[in-house]
């Protein structure tokens, strides 16, 4: 995606999971005894298994979680310092060890630009990254692999300046990359010009720029191959195993549901940016998403289902679901609202709940969280799952003298218990993500004053 989109967008990207693939993580240093992060107190008696903090003028990007690299034994933590997108490494006993990944300029640089993309194979080993070379009007997908020397090196080019590029690793060793061109200006009156000698060969025309769907494979010498779909795409949202991608659509595109597999696009009924939150997990038929509600007013999350292209509601003025165990949908909301009340009583109290439940069936079960908030604040709520323990870390806000309070819970669904691991004034910027196992928890803030990397490892 574009340097603007990678700064400012609220993608999930991709998370992948740096050293050998047979190598174990590393052993977990004694629990670190801190009071907080940059931007968090840690609840007393939750284990801390790193803290680092991070290099002066580092601060995160939004929407950029840590990268859980090499069998996690490397931590991938995108930013920027001193305006420039740098991704750091963070390795060894405590992840105290540090080296640069990728970098604009200097001597990491492994092509002189602006990142404008950054994604990490499945298996943790490589790292893509996409640079755009205004001076030459050309974009580089740089790869490098992560237990090797060097800063890497461009496997592909593509020539045009473009608006989007965002990339996903499907497997190992391919790559699908969504680019857009930037609209070429009007072609201004063409002066004449001396014709070539007779045997002279004329001048070859400017290249195309490259549009749309394109597939690289990066193993050997490297291919690319454009996709062809009958459809306009923004930023890619794909399923676990590659079959569908949901365009998010933004201000020049639709939202649609590809199917890689027939080559069709599909519009969706929904109010972009459509944002997907999980894939059902037996047989990726139907995800969940959130969008704005009419109006703009309040934020609320859907199940679409692919075979029959209908949505239904799961959660009002909310942004935090997802499917838990083998299909169970965990929500984060309050029971009672609904799109009437939030009309009559947009700022009304109400108390956070939990709800776990099938959509087809008639049970539900509530889970009060002990506060109460307030439904713009559940709306900018979030949520992530670990699939490997069976735990959601939700993020959230509390209503506070002085303004609001983030919350930090985490879910653990086979015992039914919540904790908060965390709390602080709602200032700078929260990423988080679970190890690939699910027991760790990275979570990467910084704010003003700084920024820190902490690992912990949650209970239930």
């Amino acid at each position: 995606m574009v340097r603007s989109f990678l700064i400012g967008t609220l993608l999930a990207a991709a998370i992948a999971t740096a050293a050998c693939s047979t190598t174990k993580p590393p052993a977990p240093s004694r629990p670190v005894s801190i009071e907080g992060t940059s931007t968090l107190t840690i609840t007393n008696g939750i284990r801390v298994i790193g803290s680092v903090p991070l290099p002066r003028g580092f601060s995160p990007i939004d929407g950029r979680a840590p990268l859980w690299l090499e069998n996690g034994t490397e931590l991938g933590l995108v930013g920027s310092i001193d305006g420039h997108v740098t991704v750091l490494g963070l390795s060894g006993s405590g992840w105290h060890n540090t080296r640069v990944l990728a970098a604009e300029t200097g001597e990491d640089a492994a092509v002189p630009g602006n990142i404008v993309d950054v994604a990490a194979s499945p298996n943790g080993m490589t790292l893509a990254t996409a640079v755009a070379v205004p001076s030459e009007k050309r974009l580089d997908i740089v790869v490098r692999d992560l237990i090797a020397v060097g800063s890497g090196h461009p496997i592909t080019s593509f020539d045009g300046t473009y608006d989007l590029v965002e990339m996903h690793w499907l497997t190992d060793s391919t790559v699908a990359i969504v680019l857009r061109p930037h609209p070429e200006p009007a072609s201004a009156p063409i002066a004449p010009v001396t014709p070539p000698a007779p045997d002279e060969p004329p001048p070859p025309p400017p290249a195309k720029p490259s549009e749309g769907l394109q597939l690289l494979v990066v193993t050997g010498a490297g291919s690319v191959a454009p996709v062809k779909l009958p459809c306009a795409m923004s930023v890619l949202q794909w399923s676990p195993d590659g079959a569908y991608a949901v365009s998010m659509g933004d201000e020049m595109t639709a939202p649609v549901l590809i199917d890689r597999r027939k080559s069709t696009c599909t519009p969706l009924r929904a109010t972009p940016p459509v944002r997907v939150l999980s894939w059902e997990p037996e047989d990726e038929s139907a995800f969940l998403y959130v969008q704005p509600a009419t109006g703009g007013k309040s934020r609320g999350v859907f199940e679409h289902d692919i075979s029959s292209g209908k949505d239904r509601l799961i959660a009002v003025s909310s942004g935090a679901a997802s499917y838990v165990g083998n299909g169970p949908i965990l929500a984060y909301g309050n029971q009672r609202l609904t799109w009437k009340l939030l009309d009559n009583a947009p700022l009304a109290p109400v108390v956070a709940e939990l709800a776990i439940f099938d959509p087809d069936k008639p049970e539900i079960d509530i889970k009060q969280l002990g506060f109460t908030t307030l439904p713009p604040m559940m709306a900018d709520s979030s949520m992530s799952y670990s699939r490997g323990t069976d735990r959601a870390l939700i993020q959230t806000y509390q209503p506070a003298i002085g303004g609001p309070m983030r919350k930090l819970i985490v879910y653990t669904v086979h015992s039914d218990s919540a904790f908060q691991i965390g709390s602080g004034p709602t200032r700078g910027l929260i990423q988080s993500s679970w190890s690939p196992r699910g027991h760790w928890l990275a979570v990467l803030d910084g704010d003003t004053n700084g920024s820190m990397l902490t690992v912990i490892s949650p209970p239930g």
